[in-house]
């Protein structure tokens, strides 16, 4: 095999490793954003946020901005322990473009104790990039199976 059909084949076969890479990495950041919700880490969950992200709760009227998903989201931190778990479905890239979609079970309990909340929907995390720079999101939605019992 001559050197230009090594360097040829290297060349692919790093192709192909940084595709799976990528293909891999939106779904291992919804992880890890489930991760640091679970851990109220608020500072680490927001790194996972563009500078200007939009998150579609269940219920009520998006969020816009960081500032706005900080305060909720500490307010949220402050009265519940959260455990999320998420199982995606799908995730895919186009370009500088992707998401993952998939389900999640929540139990919500109450800092203060009480009855537990138990949530269930699907979720959907837009993810954007420039250039070479870690997959950031854009936007974060929610649905729900049933209503809230409390």
């Amino acid at each position: 095999m001559t050197r230009g059909a090594v360097l040829a084949a290297a060349a692919i076969a790093f192709a192909l490793q940084v595709q799976v890479a990528r293909a891999t990495t939106v779904s291992d950041i919804s992880a890890e954003w489930a991760g640091y919700w679970n851990a109220k880490n608020l500072k680490s969950v927001l790194t996972l946020y563009a500078p200007d992200p939009i998150f579609c709760p269940t219920i009520g009227k998006n969020w816009t901005g960081m500032a706005e998903i900080r305060k909720n989201f500490a307010g949220l931190l402050a009265v519940y322990d959260p455990r999320i778990a998420l199982t995606s479905v799908r995730s895919e890239i186009s370009g500088d473009l992707a998401y993952d979609t998939g389900t999640y079970h929540e139990t919500i309990a109450l800092v203060k104790g009480g009855k537990a909340i138990h949530a269930a929907g699907t979720y959907l995390f837009l993810f954007k990039r420039s250039g070479r720079a870690r997959w950031k999101i854009v936007e974060q939605t929610w649905t729900s199976f049933e209503p809230f019992k409390m």
